[in-house]
């Protein structure tokens, strides 16, 4: 019998909350485009004055089906696939396309589709990892759920629910997840809906934080709001960062604490407004569209999509180093000791492929 973990159906909400649609009225997000010489030069704060020792970069798998999210066992990697598969790589390089069996089918459209995952603390004895897809149908039916997955060696299977019927729409789904001891944080988009950003009764357009054990009420878990398109987690001691996506350009890093509001659609960038959160960080005039994140004691690691780089904001000057561009667009990144791994994510349409497109990629940084 499957194991069911704080199933949740948010009936109690739909009265309360608009419903988004596929449609909105802000123009195609940055995300979407490939690209353009105007995003190949770095903002005014970028500086090449750095403590880090970039070394070469090296491929470790090649062919992956547009990849989203990296996660990293004692001896394997994990990497989600859009359309509904998960990848295994084991330290050899050797890549297994996985199946997932889940009740809800993966609904690939736009952004949307197998995004996050990560692994339970007790993966290894276990095979439990949880994981953000978009399901249902086009028109007003588009949704995403974080489930429980349990692996078996070979296969991916749904063996419990944390929360569904959040609000998806094709572009701003948000999807990135974070274990962080007996809480699970997720992101969400505003499903093309700006105001559902600032409704609390709605859980689009923030970053909730999960009780494992399923404990408490959806509204419950709603830890930050005011949010666009929040596509990166990273935890560092007690600070929480979240990168985010803007409007036309102005995306964003957030240092997320409780019940704080990150103002989206009321403000964006460093404008004010009582009660609101201005960013930790803003990139500019022209969008990077920023997806995965890391940090470490003296950095903040950034995969960018329309970028197309691979960078490094001190967390004290916020001064910008580019450790890797010339792979086209990049997904997410993980830290390990003094090495960094990234994906590429030049196969959804939006990008160049590069022969072999996508890969995982590995350089260290000390």
């Amino acid at each position: 019998m499957k194991r069911q973990i704080g199933i949740v159906t948010l009936l109690f909400l739909m009265g309360c909350t608009p419903e988004p649609t596929n449609e909105g009225t802000e123009p195609p997000p940055a995300e979407e485009s490939t690209r353009d010489e105007s995003a190949t030069s770095e903002e005014s704060n970028t500086t090449e004055e750095t403590e880090l020792n970039i070394g070469e970069v090296t491929a470790i798998a090649e062919n992956l089906e547009i990849p989203w999210s990296l996660a990293r066992s004692a001896d394997k990697w994990f990497v989600s696939e859009r359309g509904g598969t998960i990848t295994v790589i084991d330290d050899s390089g050797s890549a297994t396309q996985s199946d997932v069996d889940l009740d809800e089918d993966v609904f690939e459209i736009g952004e949307g589709g197998l995004l996050g995952i990560a692994l339970s603390d007790d993966f290894e004895s276990s095979g439990i990892l949880y994981a953000y897809h978009t399901y249902g149908s086009s028109g007003r039916d588009v949704k995403n759920r974080v489930v429980e997955l349990t692996w078996d060696g070979e296969r991916f299977e749904e063996t419990g629910v944390l929360i569904d019927e959040i609000p998806g729409a094709r572009f701003h789904n948000g999807g990135r997840l974070l274990v962080d001891g007996a809480y699970l944080w997720v992101t969400t988009g505003d499903a093309l809906v700006p105001e559902l950003a600032q409704n609390e009764s709605s859980l689009a357009g923030k970053i909730l934080r999960i009780p494992l054990s399923g404990e408490g009420e959806p509204t419950d878990w709603i830890y930050s709001l005011g949010h666009r398109n929040p596509q990166g987690l990273s935890r560092m001691d007690d600070t929480l960062y979240a990168s985010e996506h803007g409007a036309s350009g102005h995306d964003e890093v957030n240092v997320i604490e409780e019940g704080n509001n990150y103002g989206w659609p009321l403000i964006e960038a460093n404008e004010e407004r009582e009660g609101l959160v201005t960013p930790w960080f803003e990139v500019g005039e022209t969008s990077w569209a920023p997806s995965g994140i890391e940090t470490d004691e003296r950095y903040v690691y950034m995969a960018t999509l329309r970028n197309e780089r691979l960078v490094a904001i001190d967390r004290e000057t916020k001064q910008v180093t580019t450790i890797i561009e010339g792979v086209g667009r990049i997904r997410d990144v993980w830290l390990d000791d003094d090495t960094l791994y990234f994906i590429s994510n030049n196969t959804d349409g939006r990008g160049n492929p590069q022969s072999q497109d996508d890969k995982l990629y590995q350089v260290t940084i000390r």
